[in-house]
Parts: C-alpha cells; structure tokens; sequence
C-alpha cells in the first residue's frame, strides 16, 4: 500500500476545554489524515461550538450519550480512511505519529494493527515516557495466540492504534465494558491480526482527574474482569489466575479504603499466591508492601477505635 488514507476518530463527552490540544495536534501531522471525525456523545457543554470553529477541516457528528463503545463505532460507521486512527479529546498526538506508522505499513504490508509507545502527562506536570519492558513485542511484525495475544492486548494504548478499517467493520467495540472496552477489542485484534508496536513514542496520555478510567477504579477493575472472562479460552487455567489475582491487586492498590481495599489484596493473594511474572508493569514486591501498608492502617483504625470506646 503506497499511500494509504487515514480517518481520526475522536470521541468526546465535557471536552470543550481540552479537544482543541487533540484536534491541534492531528491537524500538525507532517502527514495529514485524509479526515478528522469528532464524535460528540451528547455533551452539554459548548464542546460543539469549540469543533465547528475549526470548520471543514472537522466532520462533527452528535449521538445521544451512549458512551465510548458507541460513539468509536459510529465514527468507524462514516470514516472513509483505509486506516483508523484513534485518540481521546484530553490527549495529544507526537507530529510524526501518522508518518512513521505509515512508513510501518509501506514496509510491512502485512500488518493490520500498529501502536506504540506513549508518554503519560498529569496535568501541569512534565511527561513521562512509559518504560520499555517486553522488548521482544517491538519493532517487528507480530502474529500470536493465547496468553501471548492476551498480553500484548494489554499493552496497546488506544491513542497508539492504527487500523486497517475493514478489520473494524467485523470486529467493533463493545457497549457496556466501558473503560475497558478498548482492550477488550486489542486483545480480539491480537488474536486474529497481525501486530506491528513501535518503541518510539507517538502520543501522549494525559491523566485528567475526571476521566473515567481513573475517577471510577471500581468500574475499570471491574470491567476488566469482565474482559478477562470474555477471553478465558485464550488463557491456560493459571495464567487466567494470575490476570484476575493482578486486576484485583491493582484494584487495590488504587482504592483508599483498607475496608475494601483489604479483602481484594487477599482474594489476589488466594488466587495467585507467587509473585508474578510475565505482565507488563509490575513494581518490585508491590502487593506485599501494599498489604503491609493496609495492616498498618487497619491496626490504627482498630487501636484508634478501642481507644475512643474506652
């Protein structure tokens, strides 16, 4: 494929005040999409009046609130890219991001899916770039099976992904797994696609207090779990262990509250007592500080709570 068209959808719900900074950054590609698609999911801010400024160069399109799954498909449903490109109204593109995935695609016309590295950004902060672990996943084409194809799924960063659009006509996203809904189909697409993942960074993640994903670890943990089920056939029996131990063990290594933070740390260890291996990220001895750190708070709320009833 010589020159192939790209379409960028960008889904965007209370996003009046940062999809500018997306749209900018996809409008300084050194090379250009053929089209920009931003899918309003029922905003009620002046998110419609910030879009239609940029004027042609933007397709606005208006859905009721129906949540990501559903405002990606709808801009899949009218792209007209031989690729699809995604990225979210909060975060931002690196400029050669289009160029050099296309130079993947011109030398390796195989691949269907490519992503790549990213830096994360909270807001008013410097970024930092993602480490680089599983190298082995890099730089060279990818075709896998089972727990392989579950992991690098995993890794895959939605505003990363490029797609050859007719794969996505047979293999949409899924309403109600939202915020895991994107790693629900990167972890299809890697089953049954070939994968290119760069290590050169092409975007970044900016990590708004309000996103879902971060606002709501409950939703996030809990619908991975979902995921994990989904693909359960993809997994040998400990490995689907060891993925719902860790989900669970992140779950509470987020939440605040040792009174439920507490019980998902021991229901991580019954699953999967070792210490793990084979994931992405993992911290050095992490669950078990964690849970040294949650008796801890636990005996001083206890100790806190006799003392107060004496």
């Amino acid at each position: 494929m010589n020159d192939p068209t790209i379409s960028v959808i960008i889904p965007a719900y209370n996003a009046a005040s940062t999809i500018r900074r997306s749209i900018d950054s996809v409008l300084a590609q050194t090379r250009p999409a053929l089209e920009i698609i931003v899918v309003d999911d029922g905003s009620p801010d002046e998110l419609a009046e910030v879009v239609q400024a940029y004027g042609p160069n933007v397709t606005l399109v208006h859905q009721v609130n129906s949540k990501t799954a559903a405002a990606r498909n709808c801009g899949i449903g009218i792209a007209r890219g031989d690729f699809v490109a995604f990225l979210d109204a909060d975060d931002y593109w690196e400029p050669q991001k289009l160029e050099q995935q296309v130079a993947v695609l011109r030398k390796h016309p195989s691949v269907d899916v490519t992503a790549g590295r990213f830096y994360s950004q909270s807001p008013g902060e410097d970024r930092v770039l993602n480490p680089l672990r599983k190298t082995h996943f890099y730089d060279r084409p990818l075709r896998l099976t089972g727990s392989k194809a579950f992991l690098v799924g995993t890794m895959l960063w939605t505003g990363t992904v490029l797609i050859r659009r007719s794969v996505l006509n047979d293999q949409p996203f899924v309403s109600g797994l939202e915020p895991a809904e994107d790693r629900d189909l990167w972890i299809r697409l890697a089953a049954d696609h070939t994968l290119f993942l760069q290590s050169e960074p092409l975007a970044t993640a900016v990590l708004e207090p309000n996103s879902i994903s971060r606002a709501n670890i409950e939703l996030d943990c809990s619908k991975m779990l979902e995921v994990i089920v989904r693909h359960k056939g993809m997994l040998s029996y400990g490995s689907y262990l060891l993925w719902i131990s860790f989900v669970r063990y992140r779950w509470a290594a987020i939440d605040p509250s040792p009174s439920t933070s507490l019980p998902l740390l021991f229901q991580s260890f019954v699953q999967w007592p070792l210490p793990y291996s084979g994931l992405p990220t993992m911290k050095r001895f992490g669950r078990l500080k964690r849970l040294a750190y949650l008796l801890r708070q636990a005996t001083r709320k206890t100790k806190k709570s006799i003392g107060v009833s004496a």
